[in-house]
């Protein structure tokens, strides 16, 4: 089953490889060449903001057994991470007029695709979460108990 450990090195993976997407979107202007790279890439990159922030930090908060709980807490806090990206482009156009917004569809689009990404997050870091393997053994053991 998955250790702590591996899901760190699938957060660093993820972050690295999306870190490399969204500079090869810009660098390559892959943005204007593929009319859906921005939505994936807004729903792979919150995913690897928000999984790593959970590995790295949130993994511990919700006590185990708690699956229902981490989850949304999870999902929020990627939620969350995507509102502010939202404002960052916002605040992008504003003083650099870097015409990144393209109006209140793919504004709603985007935030649509983060909250897909953070609700992905949180599946993913569940499973990499250390209990998770433990609590779903737990009912195994259980029923052997039991005969």
């Amino acid at each position: 089953m998955s250790r702590p450990g591996d899901g760190r090195m699938v957060a660093w993976g993820l972050a690295f490889v999306l870190l490399a997407a969204n500079v090869a979107g810009y660098a390559f202007d892959l943005y204007a060449a593929f009319w859906w790279f921005d939505r994936v890439l807004h729903a792979a990159t919150i995913l690897a903001l928000t999984f790593w922030l959970t590995v790295m930090f949130l993994g511990e908060v919700i006590r185990e057994g708690r699956a229902v709980l981490f989850i949304l807490l999870v999902a929020s806090v990627g939620v969350a991470v995507g509102a502010l990206w939202e404002v960052a482009e916002w605040v992008f156009d504003h003083y650099a007029s870097g015409d990144v917004i393209k109006g209140k569809d793919d504004t709603a689009l985007d935030i649509v695709m983060d909250t897909l990404g953070a609700m992905a997050a949180s599946v993913l870091a569940q499973w990499f979460r250390p209990d998770a393997a433990r609590c779903a053994a737990a009912p195994l053991e259980a029923s052997a108990r039991v005969r």
